[in-house]
């Protein structure tokens, strides 16, 4: 009786933690330590019997020994103190009993967070009669985490959303989760959330297919049908336009690109900190303020314009892709230790199109934000990739 208590007590600290996400920095680590000890308080434990668990504690505890070695620890504690939460989420993901409750309060934190978002945005809207989509410093004012990450929340949530409509029978809470994601479809529409918004309207379009199990011909008029909405949808939001940045010409657009997009200058940087002779290749650098300086001095030095060389000076931009910066950090061994986690996983979710399509956006996402570096990020990648290997061993 006393260990189904503490169970069911287990998965609502979890749930309500994962509510907490979209509103709180504070709430989701004080969560954390009840769960520890509730953890330890169960009867029975899952800690380092998954195959992805041992991955990842392989792969932490590398980064981790490493900077210890080099005696860089304290001096970027920050980083690796995300690295142990990263671990532990992980850990604890595994030992919830149940998942429904678990996502529900994820998806419902997630939908509470596009409503508040998006009365801030119609006040804005009725007061100045336009959308600052183009503008970033603006948006972050109206939503209520930086918007690469809260659009990801979103593409998570009509994800698990889809996953739980497959697990229902009630008719009533079947529309309620298909209204809640038209109205996430939409708010991520509106913020231009480019690569959730993107990789949405592919989920939902592939879902869609698989669902109705058309024949060849139906499969092509629905495929038509539907890029022709895609495309509409696309036309008629003029700041999904001007965010992906596309021009008259190839030409143009990669000049506009190189001008306005951020990571064109970082990227370049980061190479140049690879083709450095103080770059070990197998191990990276010794100290992560290393990289980041080297990225700065190399901002100053290639950047001609004043105005754009002292935004980039203000902003001390990272190198905006998780796998640059594990390779920067961690050099092959580390990279490697990282895609073995990806190689698992795939190997793992092959029969399982929901649990490929998170790992696939999250493989996506890790390309333009360092998602470690953010503790939202490090929850995110911490839960949802071993909550699908929990769904998956737990179907077998």
């Amino acid at each position: 009786m006393r260990t189904n208590k503490i169970d069911f007590f287990f998965d609502i600290v979890f749930s309500v933690l994962l509510f907490s996400l979209s509103f709180s920095i504070a709430i989701p680590n004080i969560l954390l330590g009840i769960l520890i000890i509730l953890f330890f308080l169960k009867n029975k434990r899952v800690l380092f019997t998954p195959v992805y668990i041992k991955l990842l504690s392989l792969f932490c505890l590398f980064l981790i020994l490493k900077a210890i070695f080099f005696n860089s620890l304290l001096e970027n504690i920050i980083i690796y103190k995300f690295l142990l939460v990263l671990l532990i989420v992980s850990v604890l993901i595994f030992n919830i009993k149940n998942v429904r409750t678990v996502i529900k309060g994820y998806v419902f934190g997630v939908f509470l967070g596009v409503i508040i978002s998006s009365i801030k945005i119609s006040l804005y809207y009725f007061r100045f009669k336009t959308l600052p989509f183009g503008n970033t410093s603006e948006v972050q004012n109206l939503i209520l985490i930086h918007r690469p990450y809260f659009g990801f929340m979103c593409l998570l949530a009509i994800v698990l959303i889809i996953f739980l409509l497959s697990k229902i029978n009630s008719t009533k809470e079947k529309i309620v989760y298909i209204l809640m994601t038209i109205l996430i479809l939409f708010f991520l529409n509106i913020i231009v959330a480019r690569l959730s918004l993107l990789l949405s309207f592919l989920y939902l379009i592939i879902s869609v297919l698989m669902f109705l199990a058309l024949n060849k011909t139906q499969l092509v008029l629905s495929l038509f049908f539907l890029s022709l909405l895609f495309l509409t949808v696309f036309r008629l939001n003029k700041n999904l336009k001007n965010r992906l940045h596309l021009k008259n010409t190839y030409t143009e657009t990669i000049n506009v690109l190189r001008n306005q997009e951020p990571r064109f200058v970082i990227w370049d940087c980061v190479i140049n900190q690879i083709n450095n002779k103080d770059f070990n290749g197998y191990f990276g650098y010794e100290n992560r303020k290393t990289i980041q300086n080297n990225l700065n001095d190399c901002y100053n030095s290639s950047i001609s314009n004043v105005s754009k060389k002292e935004y980039y000076s203000i902003t001390k931009f990272n190198s905006h892709n998780q796998f640059f910066d594990i390779f920067l950090d961690g050099g092959v061994v580390g990279t490697f230790l990282f895609l073995i986690l990806f190689i698992f996983s795939m190997y793992s979710f092959r029969n399982n199109f929901d649990a490929i399509f998170i790992l696939f956006s999250f493989l996506l996402f890790l390309v333009f934000e360092n998602i470690f570096q953010r503790q939202i990020g490090t929850y995110l990648f911490g839960i949802f990739i071993p909550l699908f290997h929990k769904i998956i061993t737990s179907e077998e």
